[in-house]
């Protein structure tokens, strides 16, 4: 990702590095429900390679480098915060006018529940769980932004799609939504659709070509 600003960028260079280590909030969630293991184990393991990837890229990295990697956690940041919030936005808005008997948000405590046991009141839990849900919202898409960025806002629908086939796959073993199958398809589907094509048109936008080529110089 060394840059020559002597010559025009014509596309944002992929960290794939970067992209893994930033899906490494979401993958110890994985792990856990499907295995059974400590959510808080496998997130601190999560949180130490992401840490030590981040700052092994930083500290060999080119000042023009280290100009792009900046810009895209900051993308990353703005996207994921915006996306998220699109993303629960839609869902709310879709349970609350279909009168739907699903509600997405008791994830947020059965997250809280996996970090922190079963025995604590649920206002703890759920405020956990809804913090962990924002990290993963912003690291998903900053994941996004370090493989993709720049690139079309489609590309960003698609990544929210598989996102959309790995929850499903580890949902349906983990919550009980036999009775709900229905409504909970159609309103994890709208809003991961919701969720990639916020990000992805941010994506776009922030790390076009032209614009990382002015804020490097």
């Amino acid at each position: 990702m060394a840059l020559d600003t002597a010559k025009p960028i014509q596309r944002y260079r992929p960290q794939p590095l970067l992209a893994l280590a930033f899906l490494c909030s979401g993958a110890p969630l994985a792990f856990s429900v499907l295995t059974g293991a400590s959510l808080a184990i496998t997130l601190s393991i999560g949180a130490v390679v992401a840490g030590v990837a981040l700052a092994s890229r930083w500290f060999r990295a080119q000042p023009q480098t280290r100009a792009l990697i900046k810009i895209t956690l900051v993308t990353g940041l703005i996207a994921g915060v915006a996306a998220t919030a699109a993303y629960d936005a839609t869902r709310l808005l879709l349970v609350t006018l279909g009168h739907m008997r699903f509600y997405p948000f008791e994830t947020f405590n059965r997250f809280g529940e996996l970090l922190l046991g079963y025995n604590l009141p649920r206002s703890v839990t759920f405020s956990v769980g809804t913090g962990y849900h924002l990290l993963n919202g912003i690291a998903f898409a900053t994941s996004y932004c370090f493989l993709l960025g720049g690139r079309t806002w489609l590309l960003g629908v698609v990544w929210a799609l598989g996102l959309e086939v790995l929850m499903f796959t580890a949902y349906t073993n983990w919550l009980d939504l036999e009775e709900v199958m229905a409504e909970f398809v159609a309103v994890s589907l709208v809003g991961h659709l919701s969720y990639g094509t916020t990000f992805g048109l941010i994506a776009q936008r922030r790390l076009k070509p032209e614009r990382l080529q002015r804020l490097v110089r």
